[in-house]
């Protein structure tokens, strides 16, 4: 199908659905300007429905006019009044625009319309987890596990916090559970093996790790902590890995991301060694 002429998209003779094709067409090709058009015409022809507001709040939010999105989330709001996908968008705005406490009133309203809907939690989460807020995050991701047990965002971001809060058990039967959901999930792999390293059971650490490299061989921080694990191996047994080959990884990783503070500091640890 091809895209209606712009100086054609006042005629009467099309349907809703003509615009709303040409509309994602636009999105899709980033004309914001004329998609925005299509989408006003569709408001003129149904002005009560509610997903519309949303589709046009959605151009808004790619043009940057954060107000003018949130004033459309909100009109889709007026329509239908418990509409999660709304509260949520206005959420989200609200997020960009700084004003998180009011953001954790709108996700809270999504989540008192439906309490066993895991979408709004995971926003909820996902913002308390943003900011170091991890008993409050730490909560709703439980509540989200205890929805869906098969949710592995919230179990690998639960995973995380009990990693961070040095509960290394809970950690790493997060991450597992991850992975037996997603064997080919990287980070869970690379978190697994942090979990083995940090409890100095390097071993098993640089096994995982040399997993997680099978999936994606060019992880960039896989590649540091096996080297860092074959690091700490070496200075225990010196006869048992072979220095210059975690030198080779680490040149790997800089290859990539030559700023990489942390591989710098290892390269200096290991000539100092």
């Amino acid at each position: 199908m091809s895209i209606v002429n712009s100086k054609n998209i006042n005629k009467d003779t099309y349907t809703s659905a003509d615009y709303e094709n040409w509309g994602f067409i636009y999105l899709e090709n980033k004309d914001y300007d004329q998609a925005l058009k299509c989408f006003q015409k569709i408001i003129e022809l149904e002005p009560s429905n509610p997903k519309t507001y949303i589709s046009l709040g959605y151009i808004y939010e790619k043009m940057d006019m954060l107000d003018s999105a949130k004033k459309s989330y909100e009109k889709s709001l007026e329509i239908k009044n418990d509409f999660i996908e709304a509260l949520l968008k206005i959420g989200h705005i609200l997020e960009l625009q700084g004003d998180y406490h009011n953001a954790v009133e709108q996700y809270n309203k999504a989540i008192e319309s439906d309490p066993h809907a895991v979408e709004p939690r995971f926003c909820l989460a996902s913002l308390y987890d943003r900011h170091d807020m991890y008993d409050e995050a730490a909560e709703e991701y439980e509540n989200i596990i205890e929805i869906n047990p098969r949710h592995t965002k919230a179990l690998h971001n639960l995973g995380r916090i009990y990693f961070q809060n040095g509960d290394y058990a809970k950690a790493l039967r997060n991450f597992q559970n991850v992975l037996k959901l997603e064997p080919q999930n990287t980070d869970a792999w690379n978190d697994l093996g942090s979990v083995y390293e940090i409890t100095r059971n390097y071993i098993q650490a640089i096994s995982t790790y040399r997993k997680a490299l099978k999936v994606n061989p060019l992880h960039e921080d896989t590649n540091y902590n096996l080297a860092n694990a074959y690091f700490s191996l070496f200075l225990s047994n010196p006869n048992i890995v072979k220095i210059d080959d975690i030198v080779e990884r680490l040149q790997l990783v800089l290859s990539q991301n030559p700023n990489n503070k942390k591989v710098w500091e290892l390269l200096s640890k290991i000539k100092a060694s």
